[in-house]
């Protein structure tokens, strides 16, 4: 009979019932937090872990870019993003909110607000490019800044070239310009996020490794001010919460952690680096992120925890792969601390279905110590 699983899982290889662990949940973002999804279940080998942070989507649309009615219009104007307000019909389940710039975990729920001058990236993505008469060449891209620490806040930018109907795609943390490529035939764009770095915090993963996507319609305009309507954004990543134990049970503190994919072509290696690709017309729910697998050269993901710090949890964003027979993972946890009884190497596998849009934690995974 075929197996039917809630998604994201994790499935045991382990033989023996001390090897197996399991750890249940998932967090979902609520209109009132991050919630716990009971829905959501992992099982251990040695130990170790998957997960996923915040599904945010939407789909936007515009007229014609390129009629010379737009053109005629745009100018320069001050631009306040605003979320949509949601239908109180709307399944608690199923209500989100924009992702924040910082996040606190709160019991089985994360919190999280924006922060006044919290920026987001813009590109308008109805256009490639405009010669303003007066001013010549002028740049589609730019910063909005959050304008109150809030759970909802709006977004506002001075001098955005923008005008009715325009599409303007924005990202969540504010990406290298080196790192976003813009097209013009089809008018397109790709940019690139990268995971290396992480040191396992929630100030460190919001800040700057919590990427999120979303594209604002620009509703209305004036001769100096525009407004745009964001319906919703996406996370583009997953995340996990890591706790490890050894085999007496005892909690490890965690210097380094190291994530690996195990066998095939990549075995022993871990993208660094994925690419986003976004277009006009293009709804947000299709957006994901292609992680960067390197055959030759490639490394594990580390999670160098900050100096002197040795937590017995960690916090790490992760790529989604949504491969339905799962993929295996190896987890090697290096603990430096003055304690002789807990210092030492790790290492434990796990397989694992990982998707975008869900936080999970999973706490006191087994790991076996090396010689």
């Amino acid at each position: 009979m075929k197996k039917i699983y809630i998604l994201p899982r994790i499935e045991t290889v382990a033989t023996t019932p001390q090897q197996m662990l399991c750890a249940s949940g998932g967090i979902k973002a609520q209109i009132s937090g991050y919630k716990k999804n009971t829905g959501g279940f992992f099982m251990w080998l040695a130990g170790a872990v998957c997960s996923s942070l915040l599904f945010l989507g939407t789909a936007c649309s515009t007229n014609n870019p390129d009629q010379p009615k737009q053109q005629a219009e745009l100018k320069p104007r001050t631009l306040i993003v605003t979320q949509q307000a949601v239908s109180k019909v709307t399944p608690a389940s199923a209500v989100r909110r924009l992702p924040q710039a910082t996040i606190t975990e709160n019991g089985d729920v994360l919190d999280a607000l924006w922060s006044i001058g919290d920026e987001v990236f813009y590109r308008n993505l109805s256009r490639n490019e405009y010669i303003d008469p007066q001013e010549g060449p002028v740049d589609l891209s730019g910063t909005l800044s959050a304008d109150k620490a809030e759970r909802i806040a709006s977004f506002v930018g001075d001098r955005v070239w923008c005008t009715a109907s325009d599409q303007l795609a924005l990202i969540y943390p504010v990406p290298d310009p080196a790192d976003f490529t813009f097209h013009d035939s089809p008018l397109s764009a790709e940019y690139t996020i990268s995971v290396a770095g992480q040191n396992g915090t929630l100030a460190k993963l919001a800040k700057d490794f919590h990427h999120i996507y979303g594209i604002a319609s620009v509703v209305s305009v004036t001769e100096t001010t525009a407004n745009a309507e964001l319906a919703e954004m996406k996370s583009l990543l997953t995340v996990c919460k890591f706790s490890f134990v050894d085999e007496n049970d005892k909690p490890l503190p965690i210097s380094s952690l190291e994530i690996s994919i195990v066998g095939g072509a990549y075995d022993g290696t871990y993208p660094q680096q994925g690419t986003v690709s976004i277009a006009q017309n293009k709804p947000t729910s299709n957006v994901s992120v292609d992680p960067v697998w390197e055959i030759t050269g490639g490394k594990p993901l580390t999670i160098t925890t900050p100096i002197g710090t040795n937590p017995t949890e960690v916090y790490v964003a992760l790529f989604p792969i949504d491969d339905e027979d799962g993929v295996i993972y190896n987890f090697t946890v290096t603990s430096t601390t003055d304690n002789a009884t807990t210092n030492g190497t790790y290492i434990g596998t796990a397989k694992a279905v990982l998707k975008e849009g869900e936080f999970v934690p999973a706490t006191g995974l087994r790991l076996e110590k090396q010689p």
